[in-house]
């Protein structure tokens, strides 16, 4: 505290907290986020099957061809939610796909989906081992 001079002390105070204080703080703060980033990190690490949407074409009306991708254990058969949807958001088509086993860890898998009405996109939601 003897570290400001006299005349800024008086025009803007001292420090709201004591420098030890201040460290301490510092230190919970860190141990704290650390924590958290450890929490997320073993959370989204412990998913046995992941999927993401690599592309999707319209091949008519009717219907939609929608590719993802599906990373998995090896020797693991999955099934897969895909959905096909209107250019107001709202569910035109839905297929579950079996996957079979294979040695791969990540497999790329094409789907058509038969729709109710014109489909602008398509993609797929989650997929789950058998």
């Amino acid at each position: 505290m003897n570290d400001v001079p006299e005349h800024l002390r008086s025009r803007y105070g001292g420090p709201l907290i004591a420098p030890r204080t201040a460290r301490i703080l510092l230190i919970i703060g860190g141990a704290v986020f650390a924590a958290v980033v450890v929490a997320v990190g073993l959370r989204f690490a412990d998913q046995p099957v992941r999927v993401e949407t690599t592309s999707y074409s319209h091949v008519d009306d009717g219907h939609i061809s929608v590719q993802f991708l599906v990373t998995k254990a090896p020797d693991t058969a999955v099934t897969c939610t895909v959905q096909a949807l209107n250019e107001g958001r709202a569910q035109v088509g839905f297929v579950e796909v079996e996957i079979p086993a294979s040695p791969d860890r990540q497999v790329s898998h094409t789907v058509t989906i038969a729709t109710q009405g014109p489909a602008v996109s398509g993609e797929a939601l989650g997929c789950t081992e058998r």
